[in-house]
């Protein structure tokens, strides 16, 4: 197993808290799944930090990521329920996730969900035509984790969410 895998314990435990986490901004709607998303391009930040390229040149890559991610905040914590998917903008408190704010909500029923998997991670395609929105995001972390794989699976209906 390596450093950022989870063991079977790990996930029950991190699938929980998510959903404790969620529930209480679900308007009443029991979560699906529930997992910690980030915007792509981390790499490409990184390359232009450590390259010294200049501030321009990092921000010019953080607005494209933005833009990629249809605008949603840098983390996002995804809700899935049987009608919405809610987007929720999220940091940290002490080692614990907070929830700040709601930063979207669709109609699962407008939806049109892809994935693809690019630079060794799943990227999530988010697409609701009737309000012209796009958002590509990826996992959290530095790898796939089943947790966000769980979610990506039941948002396109080739298996149910881990229960």
């Amino acid at each position: 197993m390596s450093k950022f895998e989870m063991t079977p314990e790990q996930v029950i435990e991190w699938r929980q808290k998510y959903r404790d986490l969620a529930a209480p901004h679900l308007n009443g709607e029991e979560a699906i799944a529930v997992a910690a998303f980030r915007r792509g391009g981390a790499a490409a930040s990184m390359v232009a930090s450590k390259a010294q390229m200049g501030g321009i040149v990092y921000a010019g890559i953080k607005l494209f990521n933005k833009k990629k991610a249809g605008g949603l905040p840098e983390r996002v914590m995804l809700a899935l329920t049987a009608d919405k998917l809610y987007a929720f903008n999220y940091g940290f408190k002490g080692r614990n996730y907070k929830i700040k704010d709601e930063a979207a909500v669709w109609d699962r029923a407008g939806l049109k969900i892809s994935s693809e998997r690019k630079s060794g991670m799943t990227a999530l395609t988010i697409e609701s035509p009737a309000e012209g929105e796009t958002a590509t995001l990826v996992g959290a972390g530095v790898q796939d984790d089943p947790i966000s794989q769980e979610l990506i699976a039941a948002l396109q209906g080739t298996s149910p969410a881990g229960g």
